[in-house]
């Protein structure tokens, strides 16, 4: 669960699913579609690509191997918390995300004739209740509620894992998991966020590993892979019902042509010259929450302009991402101190829930990193900002603490050592 192995295995199981999808293009009609309608030419994929993501990982490894040599001795458990109090007010802090999100689906509703014409709607034309339902936002930023979802399903997870809250406590918690992953999974059936389900259902299962000290209950990680290209079918359903082929050849092409076009927004910018953007993609979360993504975007404008020829669907992903922000030097200096930050944030998880549930958060954005460098994007940081509030919120108990872990969910007949909450 280390955020280098995590980074490795998005990135080679990305870079392979992609390269067996190219060698088999004459068996993907879709795909060539999709690569087609795009303007996705194979030609990108060469040797300063290649070079650049190697020497990225590289870079990648040595931050986090600088961080291990920084850690004298591994985290002790220093603060503790009233576990089934952080359980309440984790349940109070999702009622609320759930009511802003609940709240601005009725108003949309309102303007459809009610929640069933809604849902007619969003079947008949997706983009256009889409559209609906952005423009019924009631107030800026009112779309991070619900991308936040997956920070209190992975504190619930957490301490589901931990054990020793009350029984009304693990009903609650319980309650927090079943009614996100509804959420998450009904939602992008017309919002096209399909990853926060994803983020979900992979932070709260690393949250519990890291609460537990190992790998534990593989059996619900499929069961969310199985969730999730569940989703991914009826998102292609729901957006595509005129086609003449099957949902499923629909959607399992469609993730073919996902993965392509990921590994050609890493290769493209090294294939020619791109204008360097000083870290407006970088730095867009924090632009978001100063307020002067506005200001910065019209600054940047003639350049993001030109990042379009080098850029197919979607956004660049992590480990490009510094390279056309910074350039070659400093997108190499970014990348260390990302290694070095992430692998610090990993090392203090086995401290507390609430340290695990942050990591929990970023091993997720590790493991879709070549789709994006999300943990700088405003949903992400917002969510850390929750997950921080909702355990300052909780009254903290001083002095060592250890935690039985017998009663959690993911139960093993081996006594796990040295679990700490």
């Amino acid at each position: 669960m280390s955020p280098l192995t995590l980074l490795i295995i998005c990135w080679g199981g990305t870079g392979l699913v992609a390269l067996v999808a190219l060698l088999s293009l004459d068996h993907l009609p879709l795909v060539q579609t999709y690569m087609l309608r795009e303007q996705l030419s194979v030609s990108v994929f060469g040797w300063a690509g290649f070079s650049w993501l190697f020497v990225a990982v590289l870079a990648y490894g040595l931050g986090d191997l600088a961080a291990r040599a920084a850690q004298r001795r591994p985290p002790r458990m220093r603060l503790a918390f009233d576990l089934s109090k952080l359980a309440r007010v984790t349940f109070i802090a999702n009622l609320i995300l759930l009511g802003v999100t609940g709240i601005w689906i009725m108003l949309t509703a309102t303007k459809t004739g009610g929640i069933w014409h809604l849902a007619a709607a969003a079947y008949e034309d997706s983009l256009s209740t889409r559209d609906l339902l952005l423009e019924t936002k009631l107030f800026t930023g009112m779309r991070l509620f619900y991308a936040a979802l997956p920070a209190t399903a992975g504190l619930a997870a957490g301490l589901l894992a931990a054990g020793q809250l009350t029984q009304r406590a693990r009903f609650l918690m319980w309650i927090v998991l079943a009614v996100n992953t509804a959420a998450l999974f009904v939602l992008p059936m017309v919002m096209s966020q399909r990853l926060l389900l994803l983020q979900l259902m992979l932070s709260a299962y690393i949250t519990a590993c890291v609460v537990r000290g190992r790998i534990i209950g593989v059996i619900w990680l499929a069961g969310a892979l199985v969730l999730f290209g569940t989703l991914w079918v009826a998102r292609e359903a729901v957006t595509n019902p005129l086609m003449q082929t099957t949902a499923t050849q629909i959607a399992s092409q469609k993730l073919l042509f996902y993965v392509v076009n990921d590994m050609w927004n890493a290769f493209a910018p090294l294939s020619t010259h791109t204008p360097h953007t000083h870290g407006a993609l970088s730095l867009e979360g924090l632009m978001f929450f100063t307020l002067t993504d506005s200001y910065f975007a019209e600054v940047l404008a003639p350049t993001l302009a030109q990042l379009d020829r080098v850029l197919g669907g979607g956004e660049f992903p992590f480990l490009t991402v510094p390279f056309v922000d910074y350039g070659a030097f400093g997108g190499i200096a970014f990348i260390v101190l990302c290694g070095f930050v992430i692998r610090l944030i990993y090392q203090r998880a086995a401290s507390s829930v609430v340290a695990a549930a942050v990591y929990g958060q970023f091993g997720a954005a590790m493991l879709f990193s070549s789709h994006s460098l999300y943990f700088t994007h405003q949903n992400f940081l917002f969510t850390l900002l929750l997950i921080w509030g909702i355990s300052a919120l909780v009254t903290r108990k001083h002095g060592a603490c250890r935690t039985a872990i017998e009663n959690g969910i993911f139960v093993s007949r081996r006594r796990s050592k040295g679990a700490r909450v």
